[in-house]
């Protein structure tokens, strides 16, 4: 019964934009429907997400970006359907030629990523009052889980038997400090010199990039698709973002991950403060952090009882995360460091 309610419901929908499916597959929140004149993709979102994403798509078009799949309209004009509690598009289906697994290696992605922030990218001005303030606030909070890590720590080593997750945190510590204390030299190299230029840039930012998110035709176009996460803000946290997703696996190291950021330097290339302020929110061990700060809690409502097992999985997934960005982190604070040594002798 609850099947043939979906399929109406289904029916319903395509109706309203003209369209009788042969064969529906769906891929989590997203139909993919096969008709006479082609396939389709049917997404449902939140309702609150319908109009951001018009209204993101809509200015990118009106930027001349066209690597973003198109919305069609229904037979009344509109550009969403929605219900209760979601609302639903329609879109061509780009039927994607490539693996998305992790290994998966290519430029294009980053080569659109660039495109995008450069044609939309915007300069704002700082007053000093808001870089003092933003970097007060940030590199409080960053030392005072410092401390706290420190404190947990010293009490852990004072017992006679640790926790599995005692014990592995206490293994770690010393390397996720390291990781803090980079973090915050990158933060204030970054207040140091935007001090001087007090401008920072922004750009449309997509949100969530990552290679589920895009797609390439049968001719090698690239499409980014998912917009509903994209607003204006620093170009950067898409870098952040996409790698702090990536690299959350097992232990690797990630040189393509340096050759994407170069690649991205290509055609947007990022001002010297915002490369200390890229490197300094990717090293940040935030989910070590969290993992530790969530075994405190009291087994109530907030911990919702995780098992032991539970917490010394995730401390050792955040800690092979931190390894892992240390590995790209540090190549590209390298790579710069030489750079800029270049530029001094030559200058």
């Amino acid at each position: 019964m609850q099947m043939m309610t979906q399929e109406a419901n289904l029916d319903e929908l395509l109706s309203q934009y003209g369209v009788r499916a042969e064969y529906v597959e769906k891929h989590g929140d997203v139909w993919r429907v096969s008709t006479q004149n082609g396939a389709f993709a049917l997404k449902k979102i939140r309702k609150e997400h319908a109009y951001p994403l018009f209204r993101n798509i809509h200015s990118l078009y009106q930027r001349g970006i066209k690597t973003i799949v198109p919305i069609y309209q229904t037979k009344q004009g509109h550009y969403f359907i929605e219900n209760y509690a979601d609302a639903y598009y329609l879109m061509p289906w780009i039927e994607d030629q490539e693996e998305r697994e992790l290994d998966f290696k290519d430029n294009l992605m980053f080569k659109e990523l660039a495109k995008l922030h450069g044609m939309t990218v915007q300069e704002k001005e700082y007053e000093e009052e808001e870089i003092t303030s933003y970097y007060e606030r940030v590199s409080g909070e960053w030392t005072k889980e410092q401390e706290e890590l420190e404190k947990f720590v010293g009490e852990c080593e004072k017992k006679i038997y640790m926790s599995p997750f005692e014990l592995q945190v206490c293994t770690y510590a010393h390397e996720i400090s390291l990781a803090q204390k980079f973090s915050l030299q990158k933060l204030e190299g970054w207040q140091e010199a935007i001090k001087e230029t007090k401008q920072h840039r922004v750009a449309m930012t997509h949100g969530r990039v990552s290679f589920h998110h895009f797609v390439k035709d049968t001719e090698g176009r690239g499409y980014f698709i998912s917009w509903e996460r994209a607003k204006q803000g620093p170009p950067t946290n898409d870098i952040i973002s996409f790698y702090h997703r990536y690299l959350k696996t097992y232990p690797l190291y990630c040189d393509d991950c340096i050759d994407w950021f170069y690649e991205y330097q290509k055609g947007f290339s990022l001002l010297g403060h915002e490369k200390d302020l890229t490197l300094s929110y990717l090293s940040y061990p935030k989910a070590f952090l969290q993992a530790v700060h969530q075994s405190q809690l009291p087994k109530d409502q907030s911990r919702r009882n995780i098992s032991e097992r539970e917490l010394v999985k995730r401390i050792q997934s955040s800690y092979w995360m931190a390894k892992n960005i240390e590995y790209v982190a540090g190549r590209i604070n390298q790579i710069e460091e030489q750079n800029k040594n270049k530029e001094a002798n030559t200058g």
